[in-house]
């Protein structure tokens, strides 16, 4: 995965915000360096939405790795759209969250200072006094932000989701701030916080036209950091035997967006990249998998006649195991109900349900997209966030990939569960959904962007 590439340039910081004050020390923005006295500021970095006070109590959701640092200067602002984001130096003074969403600042140099946290496109930006005290931040200071407010220093992603018949990723952005849920925990209105599209759901608030329309439109789609594309059934699948719009697609990852996929939605994933992820199983009696021959890179283009449908059939898998140890620690400090059990419970990042699968992932390739400016290859190496095994009528039983990302030629990502990420209406977040939330922020980190020749 070309991503571990960057924290070898910004070491333990991680994929973080490059902003740096011009001519001297990041803090307190002069020339000359602070000898006096300093200041300890600490806290704990929470979710949109679900911090303490917003959802049940002990059900908090925090952030880990997320990026806090002061400044004397105010960060330039996020753009509006796609855009590529080069991993660079970290800030002076700047940490990371750890898995409870704790950080510590221990040499704050006193004075007005601009707290920064972030982590991918979500962003808090506050004025404050900094003291020579010992201070700890409040939940409202270190919470990241549900709604956008550049002149108040919150940002969020601009986000599209094509409203499917299925999987409603709108119920958890709902819960998280970006829109509104009912008592159960289902979306209400999106608050004008993200855009929905018509994939053949009956989900409230269609903003934004069909999603054919806006993948036939490569304007309109750049004008999204992530798109995503939950399990729906076959509603404007037609729209890839176009060319035109595979190639959008190809070219709104490459230039820095994010691609989410769930499970039958998998041809929006599996047609326009086929050589990353191969779907096995038999399903419905359809070719699932598209084959790495469908796309010819000498002159860009697909030969439809070998897409695969994507369309898999039904398992639960009881033992899902979060591979990825920063996902791991994260998760398993965190408490919460299940699909099985409505009561909240320690959750075992280890062994845990994943249920309503529809897919089965048979293998990841890694594949060379291109070479650096040095002649060497870059290699894409897609990367198994969680596995389990298959219950299912396919799959032989072996543990198998359940989400995946991949980061084809170019700067952006692309992610792929085979389940549905919610599970109907219920109070707070299953494990699946919160991996969810902890990859919506971990997929919109910076790209070590190689130079494709």
């Amino acid at each position: 995965m070309r991503l571990a590439q960057c924290v070898m340039v910004i070491a333990a910081f991680g994929c973080g915000p490059g902003t740096r004050d011009e001519g001297g020390d990041d803090q307190a923005g002069v020339d000359a360096p602070y000898n006096g006295p300093t200041g300890i500021m600490r806290g704990r970095v929470w979710a949109p939405g679900l911090a303490p006070g917003m959802t049940d109590p002990g059900e908090e959701i925090p952030v880990a790795g997320a990026a806090v640092y002061l400044t004397g200067t105010r960060p330039p602002p996020i753009p509006s759209g796609v855009y590529c984001e080069p991993c660079q130096a970290a800030p002076a003074g700047a940490v990371v969250s750890d898995p409870t969403g704790s950080f510590v600042l221990p040499e704050a140099i006193p004075g007005k200072r601009w707290l920064v946290i972030q982590k991918g496109q979500f962003r808090l930006e506050q004025e404050l006094d900094v003291t020579t005290g010992d201070v700890t931040l409040t939940d409202a200071q270190t919470t990241l932000p549900s709604h956008m407010d550049q002149a108040a220093g919150k940002w969020i992603p601009r986000i599209a989701i094509a409203a499917g018949s299925y999987d409603h990723l709108e119920n958890i952005l709902g819960k998280m701030g970006l829109g509104t849920v009912d008592a159960s925990g289902v979306y209400t209105s999106t608050s004008g916080q993200l855009d929905l599209a018509d994939n053949g759901g009956d989900t409230l608030g269609v903003s934004t036209g069909s999603f054919e329309a806006l993948v036939r439109d490569p304007a309109k789609l750049a004008t999204y950091h992530i798109v995503f594309v939950p399990c729906s059934g076959d509603s404007y699948t037609g729209a890839l035997q176009d060319q035109q719009v595979l190639k959008n697609l190809r070219d709104y990852v490459k230039a820095g967006g994010k691609l989410y996929v769930t499970d039958w939605s998998g041809e929006w994933m599996d047609n326009v990249f086929p050589a990353q992820v191969q779907l096995g199983g038999s399903g419905f009696g359809d070719a699932i998998d598209t084959p790495a021959s469908a796309y010819t890179k000498a002159s860009d283009s697909w030969t439809p006649s070998q897409f695969g449908t994507a369309d898999g059939d039904a398992y639960d898998s009881n033992d899902a195991d979060a591979v990825d140890a920063s996902l791991a620690a994260w998760l398993g400090a965190q408490r919460g109900p299940t699909p099985s059990n409505a009561t909240s419970a320690a959750i075992n990042p280890h062994h845990f349900e994943a249920v309503d699968n529809w897919n089965f992932i048979q293998q990841l390739t890694q594949i060379q997209i291109g070479v650096d400016t040095s002649g060497q290859p870059v290699m894409d190496t897609p990367k198994a966030w969680v596995t389990g095994t298959n219950s299912g009528p396919f799959g032989g039983g072996a543990r198998h990939p359940l989400t995946v990302t991949f980061e084809p030629a170019g700067c952006g990502r692309v992610m792929y569960s085979t389940y549905h990420t919610t599970e109907g209406g219920h109070r707070g977040l299953y494990p699946q959904e919160r991996i969810l939330l902890y990859l919506i922020m971990e997929i919109g980190v910076c790209s070590d962007n190689p130079v494709i020749l």
